[in-house]
């Protein structure tokens, strides 16, 4: 260790759960030591990454630190640099009595930080005519769910996204009033899928993705419920991940869960259900039953999508799979939207009652003692405060 008073410095980020954010900061550390002719230099993150602060400053005090210059590295000059990284350096300063410290000033506005960022912005302005068929723009493709029918229900990060999309390529379960949020000049592509009628195939939505994301625009790739959950999510990630187009996925909320909500339906509930399975009741190629719903049978609670056309063959299955003929069914249509239609039975007479009722698809099926919770907790479409005006009135 030396003997003279050796200068270090620790470049703190904030952390991420993105890993290549996490990798800049650690490269900034690097090029600041070899640019600065700096000695000593790490890289340390206030939250979630590691090294943590603390070790950080441990790993420069062993090296042989005794003055450390901490240095946020593009932080907020607020909470941040004024208030967590002092508390966090203070603290681990603490532990090392002979050695002192000192924290920049954020860069923030530094006019160099502007400097460079009109510089970029330059550049960038440059290289959008250099986008041509020889020179491919990145664009990129966000896959993200339109949640399960009410527009209310979309989430704010998926908003945004709509508001920045240049492309919009959208399904026939997703409500037309979210596409009012996309911009006037967003191009709208229509690729739903409808049961017996008009079909986009999956090829052709695949080869849709790629090449509007080759031509450098913002794509929006809008699926009804959750991209991952029975929505081709993730066949459409793996194409663009071969095609070499960068994509993110932002979840949605499914039917398989919102529905039995608004129908007052919880899928699990103490003393009542403690396991749920959630199944297609079409094979995916030719819509036939699904044969996975026979090992899946034992769930407390089964929620079973795209299954109204089986649904018959369904209750039968589940019956001589040894489920009692009493065991509640509740079939959910349109599910979160001012036409849901809810109809309630059981394994021996839920077929006979959706016809009755005329039910068509879109809906959801929940099987399980939780439906008979339904008569205390159903809420959706109903006015208590009315209804306990009426009983007083009365």
């Amino acid at each position: 260790m030396s003997n003279f008073s050796l200068e270090a410095v620790l470049v703190v980020g904030h952390g991420s759960r993105r890993e290549e954010a996490n990798e800049d900061v650690r490269r900034a550390a690097l090029r600041i030591g070899q640019c600065g002719r700096f000695p000593l230099v790490a890289a340390a993150f206030l939250e979630i990454a590691s090294p943590t602060i603390a070790e950080g400053f441990a790993k420069l005090v062993e090296l042989g630190a005794k003055h450390i210059i901490v240095h946020p590295y593009f932080l907020s000059p607020g909470r941040h640099t004024r208030g967590d990284i002092p508390i966090e350096v203070h603290a681990a300063a603490s532990r090392h009595r002979d050695v002192t410290y000192q924290i920049t000033e954020p860069l923030a506005a530094h006019p160099s930080v502007i400097e460079a960022a009109i510089e970029r912005i330059r550049q960038t302005v440059t290289s959008k005519s250099d986008c041509s068929e020889n020179a491919r723009c990145a664009g990129k493709v966000y896959l993200v769910g339109a949640g399960p029918g009410d527009p209310d229900l979309l989430t704010i990060k998926a908003l945004r996204l709509l508001r920045q999309a240049e492309v919009v390529v959208y399904d026939y379960l997703v409500d037309p009033d979210l596409l009012a949020h996309a911009p006037a000049r967003a191009e709208r592509v229509y690729v739903g899928k409808v049961g017996g009628g008009n079909q986009t195939s999956q090829g052709q939505i695949n080869r849709l993705l790629i090449e509007r994301a080759s031509e450098g625009r913002l794509v929006v790739r809008l699926k009804g419920g959750d991209p991952f959950l029975y929505g081709r999510g993730g066949e459409e990630a793996i194409v663009l991940r071969a095609a070499g187009i960068p994509f993110e996925i932002v979840p949605g909320v499914s039917s398989a869960l919102a529905a039995p909500a608004y129908a007052g339906i919880p899928l699990t509930h103490r003393g009542v259900s403690s396991s749920v399975t959630i199944l297609t009741g079409a094979r995916a190629g030719d819509g036939k039953l699904s044969d996975r719903l026979l090992r899946n049978s034992g769930a407390d609670t089964i929620v079973i999508l795209m299954g109204l056309s089986h649904l018959r063959r369904i209750a039968e299955a589940l019956i001589a799979a040894g489920r009692s003929g009493d065991t509640p069914v509740a079939v959910i249509r349109w599910a979160t939207c001012e036409t849901q239609q809810t109809v309630v039975g059981s394994l021996v007479d839920i077929a006979d009652l959706v016809e009755l009722e005329r039910l068509r698809p879109p809906a959801v099926i929940v099987i399980g003692e939780v439906v008979r919770l339904r008569d205390e907790l159903e809420w959706f479409g109903k006015s208590f405060g009315q209804e306990k005006q009426l009983e007083v009135a009365a």
